[in-house]
Formats: structure tokens, sequence, C-alpha cells
């Protein structure tokens, strides 16, 4: 069915080419007859199948034009059967009767597209159809309104320009609506179109301005009949009624050259008339312009209050743009930028007149397990609660902003004494404790805040180092127990600076080879032989001799110097595994290599990809390597989930680190997407009643989820046989070997 139209139309077009051949008399009346029912039919068959919104308007024109064929049939009786050509006829009232139900249909369709909405386009419709309806006056239905004939050739005389005026006028409504403008649309208007010009051209004929085309206007019904049908067979005829967002039509050049011309019709009508010695009629142009000039007048008020309705609509969203660039548009509170500017501007009028500026620096505790346990929706859910509660809990003129996550400030200009900066943070700490309901889950979560506080006399320093400053001190807060605040002081400021220096030093010390790799021998608890190697990072500061991990390591934990020790170390020690194995390969052919991942490296993007990069570069085997991480990491970062399955995919093994220091359950173990256990030395070393038995438990369960277990920190003797009796796989500690450089291990290492 979606290709009946180009078929109806093509078959119509056949039609239409040869109907000039065809004999005239009934042979040719019977093609005419023809192509008008099947326009009909057309129309009939449009709206069973495609079902519009409004079948109404569709159901007017089939009628509309079963009139006209019944005209047509009619008049071809006359013509053929009874040889007379009446006029007026009882076809001449079949056709004048099609007239109102097809500029019906075509209304009802504009109606229906604007929802009679848009006064303006009606307007220009009105405009447009005054011009042609005073050329039609003036040319046609004038001269034969003043005429001597009777008075039903009077009477049709006028009604049909009258007819041509009002479907006319339904067109250009239907014209300058908005709304879809499909195939189906253009094949209506061009219908209409044609049906118009081919009346107009007949009774131009009939009033002897024009000479008689033969058979041209036959052919001009007969498109009119083809394009309708078509029109209504269509898919898109069923989109015509729609209404679309817009109310109202766009004031285009178009249109405005199209109403410019229609009001310039009466002068040039009266204008011609004059030239030509016609007497003009003078109240058909009084009437006419006064009708006009009030339309055009109403049309300039109409744009008048569009451009005024625009401007306002552009000043609404030029308004609303700039509190989107001033705001962050999760909880309406002001943005960083815009929380810099402020707390700039703050700073400076605090230098004119020495007033106090603080600043709070407010870090969610305990936010990411609300979002890595109850989503995100639930996430921004505490956000959107934590800004209302900030905002009841400071002044009036108090400036809160969002910097982005979880992290909130707020800025306090004219503050009467330090004290009551210190206050407001107290109470913030107090009011962003207490529990937050979750409605998608029925449940009340608790997250608190650590703030930071930074002050500044004079506005002796700008926005990003207070900012600094209170951020600083928030961290201090965190790490001190969280869910208190903390002032930042010269003591920070000291440790800040210690801080800076020695983050300085590590990216020197990795780009200098100042690191270096010590390795721990892991032991096979049944036969004593090594297995594995646990590589531990060292630092050979200049200056410091070999510094500890505890001492650089947490600090570089804090940023992504972490991550480039980390991809150091994978690298490092692969290469060190391949190294011994081609120079031994009887005693280092079998064993692993295990490198520790921090948390921070664990949650960055990079991880997979410096592994897979780490042992394409050594050529190591991926299960030659093992990966430690801590219970508390696995646990706290559910969504490095996916990372840890794709290591295991490379073939990489899993470790969990430190096992027994956490809060991990034994339940657990299962879903820890993990090969293999460390129990920690704390567990290994304890003498109190029943850590032997729950040592031994660890291991029967870490063995029944197919985890092997290695224990650290076998510093003692009498360790040894309780990790024999209880099952462990592994072990490593002082007691059996201490970390050493690569060049201590030049054959396979047994304890002893």
């Amino acid at each position: 069915m979606t290709r009946a139209w180009r078929r109806y139309l093509l078959a119509s077009g056949v039609v239409l080419a040869g109907f000039l051949l065809v004999p005239d008399g009934v042979p040719r009346d019977t093609v005419y007859l023809v192509v008008g029912v099947t326009c009909v039919v057309a129309i009939l068959v449009g709206v069973r199948h495609h079902r519009p919104a409004t079948p109404w308007a569709w159901w007017l024109m089939a009628a509309g034009m079963a009139l006209w064929v019944a005209g047509d049939a009619l008049y071809s009786w006359y013509e053929d059967v009874a040889h007379v050509a009446p006029f007026p006829s009882a076809a001449d009232y079949l056709y004048l009767a099609a007239y109102p139900l097809l500029g019906g249909g075509l209304a009802r369709l504009a109606w229906q597209r604007r929802h009679g909405r848009d006064l303006a386009a009606s307007i220009d419709a009105a405009i447009v159809t005054l011009a042609c309806g005073l050329v039609s006056w003036v040319v046609l239905a004038g001269p034969v309104a003043r005429s001597g004939t009777t008075g039903a050739e009077r009477f049709f005389g006028v009604a049909y320009p009258a007819a041509d005026i009002v479907l006319l006028a339904a067109l250009t409504w239907l014209l300058t609506s908005v709304g879809h403008r499909s195939t189906s649309f253009r094949l209506l208007a061009s219908a209409a179109g044609v049906l118009v010009v081919s009346d107009s051209i007949f009774l131009l004929t009939e009033a002897g301005a024009l000479s008689d085309p033969v058979g041209a206007l036959d052919l001009g019904w007969l498109s009119a009949y083809a394009l309708w049908g078509a029109a209504a067979l269509h898919p898109g005829m069923s989109r015509l009624s729609e209404a679309p967002d817009v109310t109202a039509s766009s004031f285009t050049r178009r249109r405005l050259l199209a109403l410019g011309v229609a009001v310039l019709v009466p002068p040039a009508t009266h204008a011609v008339q004059l030239l030509t010695s016609d007497t003009p009629d003078g109240w058909a142009f009084v009437v006419v312009s006064t009708v006009m000039f009030t339309l055009v007048v109403l049309r300039m008020g109409l744009a008048i209050r569009e451009v005024r309705r625009s401007e306002t609509a552009r000043s609404r969203l030029a308004a609303d743009l700039a509190h989107q660039a001033a705001h962050d548009s999760l909880t309406s509170l002001t943005n960083r930028p815009r929380v810099l500017e402020l707390l700039e501007a703050a700073l400076h009028r605090a230098q004119r007149n020495g007033g106090l500026v603080g600043l709070l620096f407010i870090d969610l505790d305990d936010f990411k397990r609300v979002n890595d346990t109850y989503g995100h929706a639930a996430g921004d859910h505490v956000l959107r609660v934590t800004a209302a509660r900030m905002r009841e809990a400071v002044r009036a003129g108090d400036t809160i902003g969002r910097l982005g996550g979880d992290e909130f400030v707020v800025v306090l200009e004219q503050v009467p004494a330090e004290t009551d900066v210190v206050q407001l943070a107290d109470r913030l700490v107090t009011v962003l404790r207490q529990p937050v309901r979750l409605p998608a889950v029925a449940r009340e979560v608790s997250i608190g805040a650590s703030v930071g506080v930074a002050l500044s006399r004079d506005g002796g320093t700008d926005a990003v180092v207070l900012l600094h400053d209170a951020d600083a001190a928030a961290y201090r807060a965190k790490r001190a127990g969280r869910g208190r605040y903390e002032i930042f002081d010269e003591a920070l400021r000291r440790e800040m600076h210690e801080r800076a220096a020695l983050e300085t030093a590590i990216e020197a010390g990795l780009d200098e080879g100042q690191f270096l790799l010590h390795y721990q021998p892991v032991f096979d608890v049944a036969t004593g032989t090594a297995t594995g190697y646990e590589a531990l990072l060292r630092w050979a500061r200049p200056g410091h001799g070999i510094v500890a991990p505890a001492d650089f390591i947490p600090l570089a934990e804090q940023s992504a110097l972490v991550c480039r020790l980390g991809r150091w170390v994978l690298l490092e020690a692969t290469q060190q595994l391949v190294a011994w194995t081609a120079q031994d390969p009887a005693a280092f052919g079998g064993v692993s290599v295990a490198v520790n991942v921090s948390g921070r490296h664990l949650y960055d993007d990079s991880l997979v990809r410096d592994v897979t990069d780490a042992l394409l570069a050594s050529g190591l085997a991926p299960e030659r390597l093992v990966l430690e991480m801590t219970e508390t990491i696995l646990v706290d970062g559910p969504a490095a989930a996916g990372r840890l399955q794709a290591l295991r995919r490379l073939g990489v093994r899993i470790s969990i680190d430190d096992f027994g220091t956490g809060y991990t359950s034994i339940g657990q173990l299962q879903s820890l997407h993990a090969d293999g256990l460390k129990i920690d030395r704390s567990l290994v070393e304890s003498t109190t009643p029943g850590s032997r038995e729950l040592v031994r438990l660890l291991v029967h369960a870490a063995h029944a989820f197919g985890l092997e277990v290695v224990a650290e920190g076998v510093e003692h003797e009498s360790q040894l046989e309780p990790l024999r009796a209880a099952g462990c796989d592994r072990m490593q500690g002082f007691l059996l070997a201490r970390p050493q450089p690569a060049q201590a291990f030049q054959a396979r290492t047994t304890p002893g």
C-alpha cells in the first residue's frame, strides 16, 4: 500500500497523456468520468487504510469530489444524449455544492494543524484571500452582477467565482499553517491549486477575456482529480492533521513578500481600471481596502507582540544560561569557577576594609560507599540533601559552592571573629552527621563530613591559595578520624611544604633511577622450596640512604605518583624474573613474582594496560605474575571488579594481601575475584588462645573456595608446625629469608 499512490499517479499520468487522442463525445467523456470515480475511490481507500486522526476532513473532500463527478456525469448526458448545453442546469447545482465540501475538508485539516492557535497565519490567509477576491470580483463576478442577464445566470456567474475564493481561502489557510509537510501535503495543495486555476481560466474564457483552450481545461480538472486521489493514497496523509510543537508559524521573507504583493493588489487593480478607462468599482475597493487595512494593523500588532515575546524569551534564556554557567546542575549551588570569582572578590574587599574572610572546605565521609552500594541515583539524592542542610546551617549572606563530586565550600565574608567561622564548621559537622533516608531503597545512610577551615585577614592571599589551605585542613581532619574539623595553621603549612618537597624528590627519583627492588622468597610449606618471590620497593634517596616504603608510599598514594611507581615495579619485577629464568631455568623456571598494587592504581583505568605492557615488554608468562591487593581495597571498591576480571582473563593471578586485618567475612571470599590470600602476620605470630584455631579455620575456608594460602611474617620456629598442621600452602618471613637485592639470588633458595 505504501507504493499505491505512485502506481495510481503513474496510471493517471498515462491516461492524461492520451486523453486528447480519445475521440470527442461519449468515449472521451467516459474516460473523464472514470478518472473522477477513481479519485473518489482513492480517497475512500486511503482513509480506510491509513486511518488519519481526522477522517472527517477526507470524508468531506470525498463527498465534494463525488458531487463533482455527478455534475460531470449529468453535464455529459446533456451534451452526448440530449444534445443541449443549458446554463444554468442541474449540473451547475452539483458543481456549486462541491466547493463548500472541498473547502471545508481543507479548512478542517488546517484547523487541526494549528489547533486554532496560529492567529497570525489566519490573518495572513485572509489578506491574500481578500486580494484574490477583489481581482475575481473586478474581472469576473462584478461584470456579471451588473449585466442584464437573468437572475439565475447572474447568481451562478457570481457564485462560481465566490466558490473559487472559498476554496482558495481554505487552501491559503492550509499553506500558511505550520506542521508536517509530506508528499501528501504537497499533492493535496497542488490538487486544490490546479482546480482553482482551471476554474479561473474557465471563467475568464466564459467572460470572453481568454480564447477557449481546446482540451486544456479538461486536462487541468483531470489533473486535480489525479493529484487529490494520490494525496489520499500516500501514507503521509495520516499525519497532515498533526499539530507541531511550535504554536505559530515564523514570519519568513517569502511570507512577507506574499503579503506585500497582496496589499498592493487593490491600488494596482484600481490603477489598471483607470488606465483602461473602465469604470472603477468604488465600493468594492473601499470595502476590501478597509478590511485589508484593519487586518494589516492587526498583523503588525501580532508581529510586535511576537518580537516582544522573543525578546523576553531571549532575556530569560540569557538569564538561565548565566545561572547554569555559574551553578551546579545537581544541587543548584554555586560551581567552582564562580566560587573562585566570589572568593577573589571577597578577598579584594577585605584588603580595602581590613575584614576577615573565612573558607570552609567540606569533604563528605563514606560517600563513595553509598555510591558503590546503592548506585549513583542514591548518591545524587545524598548530595541534594547535603546541599539543603548546608543552606539551613549557614548565614543568609554566605556563599555555598560545590566543587565537584562530594566536595563543597562555604565562603564567609565580614566575619566578626575567627570563633564564628569555627562555630559554623562545628555546626556543619553536626548537621551533616544526621542520617539521610534513601526513598528508592527505603534505607537510611550516615555519611558525615570532614571540614577544613582557612582564614584570611586583610585579604592577604589569593583565592586559589586559600582554597588549597582549606583543602589541606580537610584532608588532615579526614586522616585524624573523620567527622571533625581542622584549622589550617603554620604546622600544617610546614607539613604541606615537606610533602611537596617529598613529591618532587620521588619524581626525580623515578627519572634518575633511584628506586630498586628487594625480593623475599615464598616457600612451599611441605617441601621447603622457593615457589615465588615478592617484589618489595626500596628508595635509595641521595643523602638519606635506603628509604623504607612506609616513609614515602602513603604520600605517593595521595596522587598519581603511586601509579608511576607501580608501573615501574611491574616492569622491573617481570624483567628480573625473566632474567633469573634465563640464567638458571631449573631454579627459577617454575616460580612466580608477586607485586603489590595500591588502591589508587587499581581504580585507575591504566592498570590493565600497565600489566599488559609489562608482560609484553618482559616476555613473562601471565600465570607467573601475582598481583597482591589488600582486602580493604577489594571490599571498598566493588567498581574495580571489572578490572580484576580483565586481569584474570589475561592469566594473571590475584592474591588478597594482609587478610584478617580488615572486615572481610569468610563468606565474601567467593566474590572477591581472587586466586589466593595471605594471612596477615598479626594472626601468624599471635599467641592468644584460639589464634591457631582461627588460622586453621581461615586456611580451610580458603581451600573450600579454591584459594591458595600464604602465611606471612613467619619469624619463629614455633610458628612452622601450626602452619603445617593447618594445611597452609606457602609461607614467608624473616625466619626463612629476608628481602634482598636481586643479585643475592643465584640458585634455588631453600630455608635454612
